[in-house]
């Protein structure tokens, strides 16, 4: 039960695939409203209005009204606005968002980014943003850790670790990445590590 509190009620998750994740035949309202009933406590009228406000802080146009819809009637970009929305239904300290752009065109998946970026200042809470874009890393983190075969390899603020990766497998990940700038000396330098 203790577990049960942490992981819904400070940390949120945001999963890669939302279809795999929001009930196909719950209305989209009350999934996030159930997170507020169980986390929040608050009565059935307070918890609809606040998942309605999570609706508008997600960019749903229309909130009211979309919080009877169903996931399949929304596109991938909206299921991970209403994925972002059931994460923040506990009011979290913390949102992990697991690749939550991955199958999104380039515009929604800038549009998800500004959005994750834009609720951590507005709310003051942390994201950890797990993914393999390097790209995104450079756009959004503060601070890095990277990982080789389930392992932390390295970790520290995002301009130092980009500019002077120390170990060989994060110079590797930086110099096969092609947008990231090519002014970083390890970007110019042929790095090859295994795993």
């Amino acid at each position: 039960a203790e577990m049960l509190a942490v992981r819904g009620g400070e940390i949120g998750m945001i999963f890669q695939n939302p279809s795999s994740h929001l009930d196909p035949v719950m209305r989209i309202g009350d999934q996030i409203t159930e997170g507020i009933r169980f986390h929040q406590r608050l009565d059935a009228r307070a918890a609809r209005a606040a998942a309605v406000d999570i609706l508008a802080q997600v960019g749903f146009p229309d909130p009211a009204r979309h919080y009877d819809s169903y996931p399949h009637e929304f596109s991938g970009g909206m299921r991970q606005r209403a994925m972002i929305g059931a994460a923040l239904s506990s009011n979290p300290r913390i949102l992990v968002a697991d690749e939550p752009t991955t199958a999104l065109d380039v515009t929604i998946q800038a549009q998800i980014l500004r959005l994750l970026m834009d609720i951590r200042a507005r709310r003051g809470l942390s994201v950890i943003l797990v993914t393999h874009d390097l790209g995104i890393v450079a756009q959004v983190c503060d601070r890095i850790a990277v990982m080789k075969q389930g392992r932390l390899v390295e970790v520290g603020e995002k301009r130092g670790l980009l500019a002077a990766p120390a170990h060989a497998y994060t110079r590797s990940l930086i110099a096969s990445h092609p947008s990231l700038p090519e002014d970083m000396p390890e970007k110019t330098e042929k790095c090859q590590a295994p795993g």
